[in-house]
């Protein structure tokens, strides 16, 4: 059978054949055991594997009957990839890179590119690194002498001429050597300040690949955004232009599959290889030729992903089973896929993108059967298959992505099931667009609007399911919930009848009562709040409200998914004013989260912000930029906003340059005072204007450190203090010393790091807490 499912669809009408499904299993934990021991015992436990499937083969040698084939077989796996393990890990522990690290300091080395650099994630920072560059040495100089040094290790980059580099290219640097504690088989993190030296010439292939990925990129340029940078990903995975708004509504949705070009992807191609040749009739040797050129392109342009690798495989065993005229069961073609892929690359056992490839397919290759036929009685065939598709691949990879997320999203099923026949279609249309890219550019950036509105529907699919309110559950992260969730939906799927309707009522009930908790009155935020710190660890964020969805933040913090999270606790869609005291990570790189999905029409930030990547940024969003001077004034919903500080011609350091705002609504008055330190506070008690700084609430200027002048502190007469740190920062703040003026001065003093989200509630003025985040 080949459906839009592609070769993954191979054996789908056929019932499991489990034969296999014992030593995948047995080497998928070896290797796991494997990679988590030193190599000594990895080595001794497959040296035991080994003898107990001789002993087994001695025993039963006269009658080798299917269970002692199966006991041999599971033995041998699991012995063979515990001991390529051992060799990896071996290799890694042993090699001149990992003596590097050892040692610490810089030393030089040469490698090759392994995979297309990457962009760090968040705003570009001076000192930060840009690039993230996977690579294998090939030597390095250690004491003064070049080791040949085979080894894993990723470059933390930052300079011109990361960019540009195709896997398969060499180059020459000099790095800080760092331990990878967190995985085995990399050596070391290498930070590298500068541009890579005696950089080679890529590879003939890698260079085709190159070109036909910037290819794509071209034609696409004429598009929108997102569908700009949202095309070349779902096609060939480059999301070097991909909004991270829109990557953020994929991961919320359940679609960031979608993106990292999953193994469906080459499944399409391949099935739709194979099902033209079916309908031109041409002979066998003909689509199992085209199907093979399919793989091997798809591969080399796509990059060997743990899900293409996993889609490759199994394609290959599909096109081997077409070529000698086998029948082909699915299961067991997965399972001889995992045990091959690890035979040769035993560290995708520790991958998440592997295990979810292999676990969506299973519930394809289980599940979708029995479910499609059930479900086309009611529905016509092409929508049960589909929506059964979306079910058992999100049901199969659920126990997996509770662990990534620690949720879990009932929006993910529809939302896939929604993008399912488009993805199919602009998958081979985008395909057929990078060919024709390749060699007429201009005939691709006419057509190119095409597949364009296929990819405008998957983000408007995402987008959607990311603004649906509490579309995910909260749910353990750890391997207890993955195993309990497990273990629900398997009580699930084996019951029947009666019993299933009441394990379905039960669960809906849970999931109403959960829903209702979260929305009752009484919750969070607390009825009649207008100022809430939000507990963004070591950095700032406030929101002061304006009325029903709408707030001014001030300072964001430098997480966006933190201040995003706060902002959708409080309902906040609109923000009519974003205040940026001043360009420092910790109280702007978090603006992207402020900006999703809400309207931001205007930012206010002290001169010259627009020049660093956040203000670059609110530009690219189209939010209007002004620059604070002393003495403006804003009337924002019920809020008088006025500018005290910086003043004009001031020159001192970032930090006494924050944009200092007072701001009075109908019930209190509230001084926001960025990072000023001690200047800062000196020069604006001398200020006319200093009785501005009489308030109700007084934010805590720097996170409570040493830098504060108390005559300052106690001139702004506060009768609740606010003070925005991260639990046990390494800075120490708030200080002892602030912290007894403070507490000397106010009436109350909360805290982020002890207290968490915090909310200032008027008439009379009062503090509400929602306590802090349970640790990561």
């Amino acid at each position: 059978m080949v459906s839009w499912l592609g070769t993954d669809a191979h054996g789908l009408d056929q019932p499991p054949d489990l034969k296999l499904f014992l030593p995948a299993v047995t080497a998928w934990l070896a290797a796991l055991g494997a990679l988590a021991a030193p190599p000594w015992l990895a080595w001794s436990f497959a040296g035991l594997l080994g003898c107990a499937a001789l002993a087994a083969l001695l025993v039963h040698h006269h009658v080798l009957e299917a269970p002692a084939l199966a006991l041999v077989a599971t033995l041998a796996c699991g012995a063979t990839v515990a001991a390529v393990a051992g060799v990896h890990v071996h290799r890694t522990a042993s090699s001149a890179a990992t003596a590097a690290a050892e040692q610490g300091g810089e030393a030089a080395f040469r490698a090759v590119v392994t995979t297309d650099p990457r962009s760090r994630a968040g705003l570009p920072r001076p000192g930060r690194a840009e690039w993230v560059v996977p690579a294998r040495t090939e030597w390095v100089r250690v004491d003064g002498a070049e080791r040949v040094s085979r080894a894993p290790v990723v470059v933390l980059a930052s300079g011109p001429g990361w960019e540009g580099l195709l896997p398969g290219q060499s180059f020459e640097a000099r790095g800080s050597f760092l331990a990878s504690d967190d995985d085995q088989l990399t050596a070391a993190l290498v930070l590298v300040r500068g541009p890579p030296e005696a950089v080679g010439e890529p590879g003939r292939f890698q260079a085709f690949a190159g070109e036909v990925r910037s290819g794509l990129r071209e034609a696409s340029a004429g598009l929108s955004q997102p569908e700009r940078g949202l095309l070349p990903a779902l096609i060939v995975g480059d999301v070097s232009a991909l909004p991270e708004p829109t990557a953020e509504d994929f991961r919320a949705t359940g679609m960031t599959h979608l993106l990292t070009v999953s193994g469906a992807n080459l499944a399409i191609l391949t099935g739709f290889v194979l099902g033209v040749a079916r309908w031109t009739r041409a002979p066998t040797w003909c689509s199992v030729l085209g199907g093979a050129l399919m793989i091997w392109v798809f591969v080399l342009v796509c990059r060997p992903e743990p899900s293409v690798v996993r889609a490759a495989f199994m394609g290959s065993l599909g096109l081997l089973a077409l070529a000698t005229g086998r029948a082909q069961a699915g299961m067991r073609a997965l399972c001889a896929t995992v045990v091959g892929v690890l035979f040769v690359a035993p560290g995708l056992a520790a991958s998440y993108g592997f295990a979810l490839s292999v676990l969506a397919t299973a519930g394809i290759l289980v599940l979708v059967p029995g479910w499609a036929r059930a479900w086309s009685e009611r529905w016509p065939r092409p929508v049960a298959e589909g929506f059964a598709v979306a079910v058992a691949a999100q049901v199969a990879v659920a126990p997996v992505l509770v662990l990534l997320s620690g949720e879990v999203s009932w929006v993910a099923i529809p939302a896939n099931v929604l993008a399912a026949p488009v993805v199919a279609v602009v998958t081979v249309a985008g395909s057929a667009l990078t060919a024709l890219a390749s060699v007429w550019p201009g005939a691709a950036a006419f057509l190119v609007p095409l597949p364009g509105l296929g990819v405008s529907w998957i983000a408007l699919v995402a987008g959607a399911g990311a603004r649906v309110p509490y579309g995910a559950l909260p749910w353990r992260s750890d391997v207890a919930g993955g195993l309990l969730l497990a273990l629900v939906l398997v009580v699930f799927l084996l019951t029947r009848g009666l019993t299933r309707r009441v394990l379905a009522a039960v669960a809906a009930a849970v999931l109403v009562l959960g829903l209702a908790a979260r929305c009752v009155p009484g919750g969070w935020p607390p009825p009649g709040w207008a100022l809430v710190a939000c507990d963004v660890g070591q950095g700032d964020a406030f929101v002061l409200s304006i009325g029903r969805g709408e707030a001014v933040v001030f300072d964001t913090g430098d997480d966006p998914d933190l201040v995003d999270g706060c902002l959708d606790r409080l309902g906040i869609r609109v923000v009519p004013l974003l205040v940026l005291s001043h360009d420092h990570a910790d109280h702007v790189d978090g603006a992207p989260g402020v900006l999703r999905h809400r309207r931001v029409p205007v930012a206010l930030a002290p001169p010259g912000f627009g020049e660093g990547p956040a203000g670059r940024l609110l530009a690219e969003e189209g939010v209007e930029l002004h620059e604070a001077q002393r003495g403006q004034r804003f009337r924002v919903g019920p809020w008088l906003l006025r500018v005290l500080w910086p003043r004009s011609g001031f020159v001192g350091s970032v930090n006494d340059t924050s944009v200092v705002v007072r701001a009075d609504g109908p019930q209190m008055s509230v001084l926001l005072t960025g990072d000023i330190e001690m200047e800062a506070q000196s020069a604006l008690l001398r200020e006319p204007e200093a009785e501005l700084l009489a308030v109700t609430v007084l934010t805590t200027p720097h996170h409570g450190s040493n830098t504060q002048v108390p005559a300052f502190l106690t001139a702004t007469e506060a009768t609740v203090a606010v003070t925005s740190a991260g639990r046990e920062n390494s800075y120490g703040h708030p200080t002892p010393f602030t912290v007894g003026v403070l507490e000397g001065m106010a009436r109350a003093h909360a805290r982020t790091d002890l207290d968490g989200d915090i909310a200032v509630l008027g008439g009379p003025v009062r503090v509400a807490t929602r306590g802090p985040r349970p640790d990561p």
